[in-house]
């Protein structure tokens, strides 16, 4: 099964972070518009409970226990492009998501985006086992400092299920 990048709905994901802001005082769902870029998501990376998830692709370059580093290994300067940080994935309907077009980028960054895209897709096993694993790492609750810099897997599986995007504001 091959893996695409995604654009997220963004209003989806300000209900998911407003959502785990009241049951926590803070969130760890990642922001999906910056000011000149959206962030994309990879996925799905895992099935479970009846959801799909996927995993925020991050310009953050530092190799942590629950991400994975995108390498381009033909650059000589700088192969490290960014990560995939499973503590951040999150539940998404496929109403809410929608493929990220390449073909719209600017021809540097079209062959940029593919290239993360072919390495991602060239270590899918090793992304899938990451997912899994941070997953159920987080849902045991055995380390509290992964616990509080994860997502709430469950919460946000019970904000998915509730979201109505016509009772927003």
């Amino acid at each position: 099964m091959d893996l695409f990048f995604y654009d997220v709905d963004a209003e989806y994901v300000k209900y998911l972070k407003a959502t785990e802001t009241a049951k926590r005082g803070f969130t760890r769902v990642p922001d999906v518009k910056y000011q000149n870029e959206r962030k994309m998501v990879c996925g799905v990376v895992l099935k479970i409970n009846g959801y799909k998830y996927y995993v925020p692709v991050s310009s953050y370059k530092k190799k942590q226990p629950n991400n994975l580093l995108i390498r381009l290994e033909d650059d000589s300067f700088n192969q490290v492009k960014g990560s995939l940080r499973f503590n951040y994935m999150f539940p998404i309907d496929d109403k809410y998501i929608s493929r990220r077009n390449f073909n719209k980028e600017t021809p540097g960054r079209k062959e940029f985006l593919r290239r993360q895209w072919v390495y991602c897709n060239s270590i899918t096993d090793d992304i899938k086992q990451m997912a899994e694993d941070t997953y159920k790492d987080v849902i045991a609750g055995t380390d509290s400092s992964l616990v509080n810099a994860s997502c709430d897997f469950k919460l946000l599986e019970d904000a998915a299920k509730n979201y109505n995007p016509d009772n927003q504001n």
